[in-house]
């Protein structure tokens, strides 16, 4: 069987369609390139007018030397020396800042340490509430230690009393009247 071939009218309407496909994959194209030159633009002129960014920039070539300058005369400095790791830390946020700075983007605020103080405090209750020497230990911080009462009861009831009928001395004693 022999294929059919298309007639010139389908290959005019195929080729117009991909004229078409091809003018609007320009189009985006150029649509592209025109928001990245201008994002471009934005960076090159923050980085030459932002002084906080030059400081922040100035600082990470500052942190990188102190701690190269560290590391290069003792490598096993990288992994014990507290300087070193300080310095890298400081490389590091100002790094963070020069690229948070860069991209136009305000810092991100800190979180608070709310959720933190709360987890620490529902895990020491939950710690008390399981723990039995946790919860006598809290008791006695809060209310002061119990006092321990000795319960002999073999002792005071062998004890004779004082005037020799079993009541005690302090004790009133009524008269018994037999009219």
């Amino acid at each position: 069987m022999a294929l059919k071939t298309q007639s010139k009218k389908q290959l005019k309407k195929q080729a117009k369609a991909q004229a078409k496909s091809a003018r609007k994959t320009a189009k985006s194209t150029g649509r592209r390139a025109k928001k990245q030159l201008a994002a471009r633009e934005d960076a090159v002129r923050n980085l030459i007018e932002n002084q906080d960014l030059h400081d922040d920039l100035r600082n990470l070539a500052e942190a990188a030397k102190a701690a190269y300058g560290r590391v290069s005369a003792n490598p096993g400095a990288l992994l014990q020396d507290k300087k070193v790791h300080s310095d890298v830390r400081a490389g590091t946020s100002a790094l963070l800042d020069a690229k948070g700075q860069l991209g136009g983007k305000p810092p991100k605020k800190k979180k608070g340490k709310f959720g933190l103080l709360f987890l620490t405090l529902i895990g020491s209750s939950v710690a008390v509430v399981t723990v039995p020497a946790l919860r006598t230990k809290a008791l006695d911080l809060v209310f002061g230690p119990e006092e321990e009462l000795d319960y002999s009861v073999g002792a005071a009831a062998g004890t004779a009393s004082a005037n020799g009928n079993g009541a005690t001395a302090g004790a009133a004693t009524t008269p018994v009247s037999g009219s």
